[in-house]
């Protein structure tokens, strides 16, 4: 199997693990910066949220269904991508930094099962184990992501 040796400790790893730390990790940084900058333009006035009576609204205990109707400007509770129809606030801003990050994941598995395919060795490694789990992995992953924006 083909891969990239660490000089300092001589280990050889294999190419598509480090495919996908790579994508992953950077779209994960990529994500943060991108949910930090959506909570500096929300706090600085730009958010669907009232965010003093969100404050007090959850210190004295309401739950969230209420808060979401009670100190959201459109009075109800988002399921789904609801962020996508709001991003010009810093809330919708925010909320698609962390569907980036969450997202990096699921990229990152694409990118390591597409880069499986590159050598039957390495596609039939352990007897297709390897790319077995890989698949369910990625299909589990799909599956709870479409789930969840559904709901």
């Amino acid at each position: 199997m083909g891969g990239i040796v660490d000089d300092e400790i001589g280990v050889k790893f294999p190419l598509e693990g480090r495919i996908y730390g790579e994508v992953s990790g950077w779209l994960t940084v990529i994500g943060i910066l991108i949910a930090i900058v959506g909570v500096i333009i929300g706090i600085a006035g730009n958010s669907i949220f009232d965010y003093q009576s969100t404050v007090n609204d959850l210190l004295s205990g309401l739950n969230e269904e209420k808060i979401w109707e009670k100190d959201t400007y459109m009075h109800t509770v988002l399921h789904g991508y609801w962020f996508l129809s709001i991003l010009h606030t810093g809330d919708g801003i925010a909320m698609f930094g962390i569907a980036t990050v969450v997202y990096g994941g699921i990229v990152g598995m694409i990118c390591l099962l597409a880069s499986m395919f590159r050598s039957r060795e390495v596609l039939f490694y352990k007897k297709g184990l390897y790319t077995i789990l890989a698949t369910v992995i990625l299909s589990v992953m799909l599956l709870l992501a479409w789930e969840a924006s559904l709901h």
